[in-house]
């Protein structure tokens, strides 16, 4: 943002003690009644799939690509797009027979306001979401001259791909969009409230970030001088009936509580122990705003944590966002995280 996872043991019930027909009948009933509870399990787990993507032209003011990571039934042959690997199959054809939710990511802007950005440091999060059964839909943001329009941009670009993929023939009859979740990472995690009907307020951003030195990723830029005290907020016209949010170390200074009071869907909210992106003002103020308390979870690390596992060139050439501190492993935290998410949406789309 910087311009940031059957059985029964009958003998527990006395049932010796009973007199013999009523223990016959105990036990049947306890029999059928486990039985029902691992057929109800069964239907609910999700059929393992793999991992598809593509990447689908949205026309806009500047046109853009998003990157669609979707079930597919194929096999998985990896490949590198850049500096990352994604472990998905390209054009892969969609699972059939079912109609899969659809989750919106936002990437961060760690200073890509200007130059745009990239969803693939997050393939391993969006492909994994894929292999569960899950449409995600992820822009590749491009770039907007200030910070204050990619907060109109970005929230636009997320509703033209999500239209996008509805009108895709591929997508089109298995996106289910009234099971509709957002995720975003950092600065995406501002557009996640924002699609999800928060109102951004410059004015409490701008008293935040007066004398907040400690705060640069939130602040950096930030006029302080007054200029706008009475800078009003409003509504994105872009917002959209999501079911569910994920927040990874969210840009949430730029909301007050006012601003969240229309947000009363589950919240899944992840702050790094590490972060350069202070807790206080951001994730925990966000924490303590929202109408819906959200699930809290932390994990070790910095901000950038939520980047997949970097490969070695790209370590050297961006230790910032690769380079973990001593002890933190960074492809367990993905790994844990993963399964979290994937159940979170699983549960509330």
């Amino acid at each position: 943002m910087k311009t940031t996872w059957v059985g029964a043991e009958f003998r527990s019930f006395d049932l010796d003690g009973i007199p013999n027909c009523v223990g016959v009948h105990m036990r049947v009933l306890f029999l059928v009644l486990t039985l029902l509870g691992a057929g109800t399990s069964a239907e609910a787990d999700p059929r393992p799939f793999r991992a598809g993507v593509t990447r689908i032209a949205v026309q806009d003011l500047v046109p853009f690509d998003a990157l669609v990571a979707y079930p597919t039934d194929v096999t998985e042959v990896h490949f590198q797009d850049g500096p990352h690997t994604i472990a998905a199959s390209r054009d892969a054809p969609i699972a059939s027979g079912a109609h899969f939710p659809v989750v919106l990511f936002s990437h961060g802007g760690g200073g890509t306001i200007k130059a745009g950005g990239t969803p693939a440091p997050y393939a391993d999060l969006l492909t994994s979401l894929a292999r569960e059964g899950f449409i995600v839909v992820a822009p590749f943001h491009p770039g907007s001259r200030l910070p204050r329009e990619a907060l109109e941009d970005r929230p636009r670009q997320i509703h033209k791909a999500l239209d996008a993929i509805l009108a895709d023939p591929r997508f089109a009859t298995h996106a289910d969009p009234n099971r509709l979740g957002m995720m975003g990472f950092s600065y995406g995690g501002a557009v996640t409230l924002i699609i999800a009907g928060a109102v951004p307020s410059l004015a409490h951003l701008a008293v935040y970030c007066r004398n907040r030195t400690d705060d640069p990723m939130a602040c950096d830029g930030v006029p302080t001088d007054g200029s706008l005290a009475n800078a009003v907020g409003r509504k994105s016209p872009y917002t959209l009936a999501v079911k569910a949010l994920v927040l990874l170390e969210p840009w949430g200074s730029l909301f007050d509580r006012t601003g969240l009071t229309s947000l009363d869907m589950p919240t899944l909210l992840y702050r790094a122990e590490g972060s350069a992106l202070q807790a206080d003002g951001n994730i925990l103020a966000l924490a303590a705003a929202l109408p819906h308390p959200p699930r809290q979870e932390t994990v070790p690390g910095g901000h950038f944590i939520f980047f997949g596992p970097c490969l070695p060139a790209l370590e050297t050439d961006a230790p910032a966002v690769c380079k973990d501190a001593p002890g933190i492993d960074r492809a367990a935290v993905h790994r844990r995280i993963n399964v979290e998410i994937g159940d979170f949406l699983r549960r509330n789309l």
